[in-house]
């Protein structure tokens, strides 16, 4: 099973869609955020772990985890970077682990560990895409009919033949 943790704010703050949306409302960006990821990996068998900084607390729906980095219960982290360190140092197989991050720190701690990187820009990018195909797959889907009957056919043939 693969494991991706997520520097949320990170993320919020370097990608634009998210940025922008962050703008208008934090409760907002968060939402869509999670709905995105959600979507992107349902049905797979990867554990996504959001990472936050500050009080809240932590949630679980399906294969996506928000968890802060205060909860007011058991240690407090400070910040989402001591979470993450933590999330990965406690981690059986730090190397089945992938990281999205543009912290420096957060980036190379991880990597000093085994773990994989991938840049928050390069992590939306990659789940936009994804999306996008998936959206142009549903569009092409509902333009041409996966069966033809034997009326269609005909009908068809008789207007294309036709001088």
């Amino acid at each position: 099973m693969e494991n991706i943790i997520i520097d949320a704010y990170n993320l919020m703050h370097k990608v634009t869609e998210l940025r922008l949306l962050l703008a208008q409302s934090q409760e907002i960006c968060v939402d869509t955020m999670i709905a995105k990821l959600k979507s992107h990996y349902f049905g797979r068998s990867t554990k996504c772990i959001i990472v936050f900084d500050g009080f809240g607390q932590n949630k679980h729906d399906g294969n996506i985890s928000v968890k802060f980095s205060k909860t007011g219960v058991g240690p407090d982290y400070g910040n989402a970077d001591g979470l993450i360190k933590h999330l990965i140092e406690k981690s059986r197989n730090p190397k089945l682990i992938k990281v999205v991050s543009s912290d420096r720190e957060v980036s190379s701690f991880a990597k000093e560990c085994g773990s994989r990187i991938l840049t928050s820009e390069s992590f939306w990018g990659e789940v936009k895409d994804k999306r996008t195909e998936r959206n142009e797959a549903i569009r092409e889907s509902k333009e041409k009919p996966a069966v033809v009957t034997r009326t269609e056919f005909e009908f068809l043939l008789k207007e294309f033949t036709k001088k």
